[in-house]
Order: structure tokens, then sequence, then C-alpha cells
């Protein structure tokens, strides 16, 4: 299954599913093994992931995994303030990691059934008979 349709299938499900993203976040986590919050420390530290849902840490967690954040000194602390940048989207690897992100948010959704089945619907396609003709 390809990306687009991970993803359109993610977003009719995930109002009943994944309401506020933290399957997908999950799911993130788990594939990269980030630490937020030890990497955000002062995002963290002013509190700025308290009432963050998932989708809202997930763009941490990926700015964070590729490369895509712009530290800046704030004075009279021992802290470095975040500023997330654009992340390269048309990369292989990060095409990669989606595809395993959609998958496994999926999956924890409970819609892996869905996966498996169009999966083996495709490998198991009749093949088409020939026309024999005439056998005489």
């Amino acid at each position: 299954m390809d990306l687009d349709a991970l993803k359109q299938l993610y977003q009719q499900n995930a109002p009943r599913h994944d309401p506020e993203g933290f399957k997908l976040y999950r799911a993130a986590v788990e594939m990269t093994g980030f630490d937020l919050y030890g990497t955000f420390c002062y995002e963290d530290n002013r509190g700025m992931f308290e009432e963050a849902d998932g989708h809202q840490l997930l763009r941490y967690l990926i700015a964070g995994h590729f490369h895509a954040v712009d530290w800046s000194i704030v004075p009279g602390t021992c802290y470095e303030a975040a500023t997330l940048l654009e992340v390269d989207t048309s990369t292989p690897e990060y095409q990669a990691f989606e595809k395993e992100l959609y998958e496994k948010a999926l999956e924890r959704m409970g819609v892996h059934y869905v996966l498996a089945y169009k999966q083996k619907s495709r490998i198991s396609q009749p093949h088409s008979k020939k026309n024999r003709g005439d056998a005489r």
C-alpha cells in the first residue's frame, strides 16, 4: 500500500481511533527511540508540552529526528531554545519513515487487518484464463 493510501486510511479512522494523535506519536517514538523531553529541555521546562496533543508532539519529534531545528541560547540560562524548521519530506529517508509510521499507527489503531487484507488481495488476485479455443 502506498503512502498516500496509508495517510488516507489513517485520516478516515483517526476521528474514532486516534482523535488526539497519540497513537501516531507513540508509533514514532517506538520507531526512533527519540527523547523529546530530553532534547527540548527548555520547551519542556516552560510547560509547552503539558497541553500538547500527539500531532503537536510529533512535529517536535520529526524536527528533532531529522535535524530541522535551529537552536539559540536563552540569555541568563543554561538552555537553548528551539525554532522548528521545515523538514525535507521529499527525501527517501523521510518517505520510508512516514510509510512505516502510518503502518505502525494503523496497527495500533486496530486497522492492521485492513492492511493485511489489502496486501493479501493484491497478491492473490486470480490470473486471467486464456481462451484455449477448440480442442479437437
